[in-house]
């Protein structure tokens, strides 16, 4: 990496902890302000409440960066949409929820006052309510960037024989298995012998954009023709460009695939 690079790396990598920052403390002040004030008193800045805010504050952004690191490993950088997304809000939630028991309790304890539900259940309710919207403001940006990456600019390396080839995505029409060789067909019916296994393309491709059709073939949404339903619960797909090979003129889905196959291609992204 360039020195260059590195230093405009720096620069957002800090201009990104800043804007954290930034956010948790303007949320942490309105909190506090919002809990503790009162209409019959002078206005107090209410210091003890906004740093306990700040400390709170911490533990669910730590908690909402780990669970977000994670879901980027494991799923976001494959499938950005409304499923994965709600299961990303939802488990933080969940684990914010965790934290957020033991705090509560801990806090009544040290400051000896009586457990009030009715308290409890506010003050958790806002606590979820601003964690929401801090993620939205934190991670936003991001989801929408591996969206874009994944969808819009994502590409395959492709080495073979000492030769480096990058693909993008929007020119791949599907591969297809022969002889235990997997070849990827572009738009403009080019033919490239790939080194890798139709499993691990899986692993590789964006799920919104491929599906695994069956044991020989992966194809991309874009290349779906023409889609006709044939006997026995079963859809013929016909495929552009037109394959070479006879056995992929018609791409069976089976029955059984059916429904998986109609609720992604329903949920056709344009590109």
């Amino acid at each position: 990496m360039s020195l260059k690079n590195s230093v405009l790396a720096f620069i957002n990598k800090k201009g990104s902890l800043i804007r954290n920052l930034l956010i948790l403390t303007l949320l942490s002040l309105f909190t506090s302000h919002l809990t503790d004030y009162d209409p019959d008193e002078g206005y107090s800045f209410p210091l003890i409440s906004t740093i306990s805010s700040i400390i709170i504050g911490t533990v669910i952004g730590i908690i909402a960066d780990q669970n977000f690191k994670y879901f980027e490993r494991k799923q976001l950088f494959k499938n950005v949409n409304w499923t994965t997304i709600s299961y990303y809000v939802f488990s933080t939630l969940g684990f914010i929820i965790l934290a957020y028991l033991p705090f509560y309790f801990l806090a009544i304890w040290f400051a000896d006052a009586e457990f009030l539900f009715y308290y409890f259940f506010i003050g958790l309710l806002l606590t979820l309510l601003l964690s929401i919207i801090a993620i939205a403001l934190l991670y936003g940006e991001k989801i929408y960037k591996l969206h874009k990456f994944g969808v819009i600019q994502g590409q395959l390396t492709i080495k073979k024989n000492g030769k480096t080839s990058i693909i993008p995505f929007d020119d791949i029409a599907y591969f297809y298995s022969q002889e235990k060789v997997v070849y990827l067909v572009k738009k403009n019916n080019e033919s490239v012998v790939t080194e890798f296994t139709l499993q691990k393309l899986e692993e590789l491709l964006n799920d919104q954009l491929f599906f695994r059709a069956n044991r020989q073939v992966i194809v991309h949404i874009n290349a779906v023709e023409e889609i006709i339903s044939g006997q026995n619960g079963k859809l013929i797909l016909s495929l552009a460009p037109n394959p070479s090979d006879k056995n992929l003129s018609e791409l069976i889905i089976s029955r059984y695939k059916k429904k998986e196959f109609m609720i992604w291609f329903e949920n056709k992204i344009a590109n």
